[in-house]
């Protein structure tokens, strides 16, 4: 592997914190004093020597390396050259969006872990690196005018914590000039302090999921607040007095293949449509076979069946279960995932005590899925425990048509392939201890490992694919292949 990147003081820290050896106890680097808050969001595009916003004052240029995937990047073009789009209000910004799967020409840099704060820099760096989510951001910074509310602050910090990266589309290999040195996103760990996510953010091992989970739910729950607000106010405006809510838990019959008929209830999980669902939002089909007799003399005939329910639930990511000795790679995982599972003793509509059975399926899967790999199990006897074992996953994923439902939105879903983007490892065997890092895909051939302030250059994808002594895969990110 080519070390890209090193900064002796940095170094140090990195080293000496490896030499104790899954203590979860981490040296404090001095912590550089936070950037005063800007007052609003177009306060961030002025650079400090009052310039426009040039591809000088921001580290990059068109002319330092070829366009991300072969996509046009006139998104980022446009501001290069001083090009600034019209502002709008963030409810505005929010309804218009759309996705943009081209990779962000971002220049790395590292994060400084200031005690125990690994599993959170894993994740800022995975999602910089996540275009979609990326672009979000991206587009509310530049063409929002806004002023700093307490409505947002999650969506707020992640955006101050985008700022702080130069664009540069150049590879790192090829960089002749040194990167920003690392920082400290502090803006990020107030707006969590200020939600109570964890009782400290100073010294205490957390859990790379969890973090991910608070961090992507909050800033889902603040987007999701502002639309609602905003489409109520329009339909009240209308006169059409509609609520803007989401699903109202209503029920339904459907007829699928082979002239199937199956209750399908949704259980209003989705709420409100927005970006974050957009990116990451999929959904599965719960669903609930129990027969309506053990004898005759039912409505439906002698041990006669009520067509199955379903429950429509949404997710932003799925947890698959390792822990199985049938499961030694990622397809295998999804087939213990819609493994049926049988119901002892289940009470039907009858009063009568039958064997029901239960099956998840997919049934719409998002742009970015996010797979987190369940490596932490309780025994009564041992606790919690680590599953160390190498689960296999592929640098191209196709989902199956078994592991979908037999529903015409699933059909549209069926045998979609993903490309891996993104990989964070956990080291250590405990899991109330150890350390994080991640591998990440900067652009169409660039892979990147990221351990806090330290920052290495992959060969290829291979290298993020291959199994490794001293850690193991426990979330994995992957894109639809377009």
């Amino acid at each position: 592997m080519l070390l890209c990147y090193v900064v002796d003081f940095w170094k140090r820290i990195h080293d000496a914190r490896h030499n104790r050896e899954d203590s979860g106890s981490v040296p404090s680097a001095t912590e550089p004093t936070p950037k005063p808050k800007p007052v609003n969001w177009a306060a961030l595009l002025k650079p400090a020597n009052g310039t426009s916003g040039s591809s000088a004052s921001r580290g990059g240029s068109a002319a330092n390396g070829s366009k991300a995937n072969g996509h046009s990047d006139t998104f980022y073009d446009d501001y290069n050259a001083g090009k600034q789009p019209a502002f709008q209000s963030l409810e505005d910004a929010l309804e218009g969006w759309q996705l943009i799967f081209s990779a962000p020409p971002v220049q790395p840099r590292g994060l400084v872990n200031t005690g125990n704060m690994c599993f959170m820099n894993v994740v800022l760096q995975a999602l910089l690196y996540c275009a979609p989510f990326y672009n979000l951001l991206w587009s509310v910074k530049t063409g929002v005018a806004f002023s700093f509310k307490a409505t947002t602050p999650l969506l707020e910090a992640l955006i101050q914590y985008v700022h702080e990266f130069k664009l540069d589309r150049t590879l790192l290999s090829h960089m002749l000039t040194a990167l920003d040195e690392p920082f400290v996103p502090e803006n990020v760990y107030e707006a969590l302090r200020k939600k109570n996510v964890f009782q400290t953010l100073r010294g205490q091992q957390e859990d790379a999921q969890e973090f991910m989970s608070y961090l992507v739910d909050g800033i889902n729950e603040e987007i999701s607040t502002i639309l609602c607000a905003h489409r109520l106010s329009a339909s009240l405006a209308s006169g059409a007095g509609v609520s803007p809510g989401a699903s109202d838990g209503s029920s339904w019959l459907e007829v699928g293949q082979h002239n199937k008929a199956m209750h399908i209830r949704d259980s209003g999980a989705a709420d409100t449509k927005t970006p974050i669902t957009q990116i990451f939002g999929g959904s599965l089909q719960s669903m609930l076979d129990v027969p309506c007799a053990t004898s005759g003399g039912s409505a439906f005939g002698p041990k006669g069946k009520a067509p199955p329910s379903s429950n429509r639930e949404a997710f932003q990511w799925l947890a698959l279960d390792v822990s199985s000795d049938n499961v030694e790679t990622i397809e295998d995982a999804f087939d213990e995932f819609i493994a049926p599972e049988t119901i002892d003793g289940y009470m039907n509509a009858l009063g009568e005590k039958v064997t029901a059975t239960k099956q998840i399926l997919l049934e719409r899967v998002p742009p970015v899925l996010v797979l987190h790999l369940k490596r932490f199990v309780y025994t009564t006897s041992e606790g919690v425990q680590k599953v160390h074992k190498f689960i296999e996953y592929p640098a191209t994923l196709t989902l199956s048509s078994k592991w979908f439902a037999k529903t015409a939105d699933a059909a549209r879903h069926r045998n979609s392939k993903y490309k891996l983007s993104g990989v964070i490892y956990h080291h250590g065997s405990q899991a109330s201890g150890g350390h994080y890092t991640c591998d990440v895909l900067r652009s169409a051939n660039e892979w990147l490992r990221f351990d806090d302030v330290d920052i290495d250059c992959l060969n290829s994808v291979d290298d993020a694919l291959a199994e490794k002594k001293d850690r193991t895969a426990y979330i994995l990110f992957y894109t639809i292949c377009r």
